[in-house]
């Protein structure tokens, strides 16, 4: 169950340099930019839940507001080779890992569920994936979705499990519960979808086996109408239909 409170989250020595720097690049780009978007950053997912529940968790997720993953990713490198000394420094007085890893793209795939293009990079011994905020569009036909930018609110009610749409805001140190139900589900251990279950296992059947498994490792409890819907005739239809045998 949830440990620390629902408005704060304690940083390790390398999430902290990693949020300075994240910062740092974003003021960086906003400076430098002919535009006046604003750029917000969130750490996002498990990380928050894990946070939340006093557990360790060296994978992190970026959300970013107006930028793609893989641009954010090439500016955080330019902005590091730019100023490597003075976070090398940092992360020495610290006792982190001192080092980034070049960044790794990864391309979108609809075939294999990769809706969008990321940017991964590892960092002061974390491993770091930067994405957009996203909504998503669903078919009949397949469980692979339309993707566009989003706001930090649809992007929070597109995902899977309550307790996996909390954010954690950089700039403002803060806890986001968009859906206002996923601090409660975490502190009492129940797990269930922010959408209506039914419609969320129509449009991406797969979500079943993510939710049983995530209920098994964290000794949660799946809420009595998200159980049903997992039965219903015609999500099991769509989960042979959308879902492959692998």
């Amino acid at each position: 169950m949830a440990k620390q409170s629902e408005s704060t989250i304690d940083l390790s020595p390398a999430e902290e340099l990693l949020r300075k720097l994240l910062l740092d690049c974003r003021d960086h780009i906003v400076y430098n930019s002919n535009d006046s978007t604003n750029l917000d950053i969130w750490f996002t997912g498990g990380w928050v839940r894990d946070k939340l529940l006093g557990d360790k968790s060296e994978d992190i997720d970026v959300a970013l507001s107006s930028m793609t993953g893989t641009q954010f990713g090439e500016a955080l490198e330019d902005y590091f080779a730019r100023s490597a000394a003075e976070y090398i420094a940092e992360a020495q007085r610290l006792g982190v890992p001192p080092t980034i890893k070049g960044l790794h793209k990864i391309n979108s795939n609809p075939e294999k569920s990769k809706h969008l293009e990321t940017g991964t990079i590892e960092i002061f011994g974390l491993s770091v994936d930067f994405v957009n905020l996203r909504k998503e569009v669903y078919t009949d036909q397949s469980r692979n979705p339309e993707v566009e930018f989003g706001t930090a609110v649809e992007d929070a009610y597109r995902r899977d499990a309550t307790i996996n749409s909390i954010f954690y805001n950089l700039n403002g140190r803060r806890v986001e519960d968009h859906t206002q139900m996923g601090l409660s589900d975490l502190a009492v251990g129940i797990i269930r979808t922010p959408l209506q279950p039914t419609q969320t296992f129509m449009d991406d059947p797969l979500r079943i086996l993510r939710l049983v498994r995530l209920a098994s490792r964290l000794g949660f409890q799946i809420d009595q109408e998200t159980a049903q819907a997992m039965k219903d005739p015609l999500v099991q239809t769509a989960f042979n239909v959308k879902v492959t045998r692998e």
